[in-house]
C-alpha cells in the first residue's frame, strides 16, 4: 500500500511540476537573432553587434529586429497601428537579453552606435551608472529614452 501511495504523490508532483513549466511558457521571449544575417526592420543594415541589438514582440506575435535600441524606437514611433507587447534590449556589458521595461538606459550623442542613436542599456542602474560618468550621460528609464528617441527622429525629419 505504502508503494502505491507514494507513486501517487510522485505523479501527483510531477503534475504540478509540469503545469509550472506550462504556465512559464506563456512568457515572451526575445526572438532568435542570426548575427551578420539578419536584418534591421527600421534600416535594412545586418545586425551583427549583440550588445547593440533590440527587438520586439507585436500584439498579433510577430517578432520586429534591429541593429539597434534607436532603430527599435524609431520603428513604434513611425508605426504606431503596429503595438508591442514586448521590447527585449541587451545588456551593453554582458550581452544578456533584457526585457526594456525594466532595463536602465545610457543616453550619450557622443556614444558610437551603429546608427548614431547613442543609446544603450544594461540590466543594472550601478552598471549603467558607472558607464554614464564619462560620457557625462544621464542614467534614462524606458519611458525617458523612449522620449529622447522620438524627440530626435521628429528633430531630424
Amino acid at each position: 500500500m505504502r508503494t502505491k501511495s507514494t507513486v501517487t504523490v510522485l505523479i501527483f508532483l510531477l503534475g504540478l511540476t509540469l503545469a509550472a513549466c506550462a504556465a512559464q511558457s506563456d512568457e515572451l521571449l526575445p526572438p532568435d537573432i542570426a548575427y551578420g544575417q539578419d536584418l534591421c526592420e527600421t534600416c535594412g543594415m545586418l545586425i551583427d553587434q549583440p550588445q547593440l541589438a533590440a527587438a520586439s514582440i507585436d500584439t498579433a506575435g510577430q517578432a520586429h529586429k534591429f541593429d539597434e535600441i534607436g532603430d527599435m524606437i524609431q520603428f513604434h514611433a513611425e508605426n504606431p497601428t503596429i503595438q508591442p507587447q514586448a521590447w527585449f534590449v541587451h545588456d551593453y556589458g554582458t550581452e544578456a537579453w533584457l526585457r526594456a521595461e525594466s532595463a536602465f538606459f545610457v543616453y550619450s550623442p557622443d556614444l558610437l552606435t551603429t546608427m548614431g542613436h547613442g543609446l544603450v542599456a544594461f540590466e543594472t542602474q550601478t552598471d549603467a551608472a558607472a558607464f554614464a560618468e564619462p560620457w557625462q550621460a544621464q542614467v534614462l528609464s524606458f519611458d525617458e529614452a523612449r522620449a529622447v528617441m522620438v524627440t530626435m527622429v521628429h528633430a531630424n525629419h
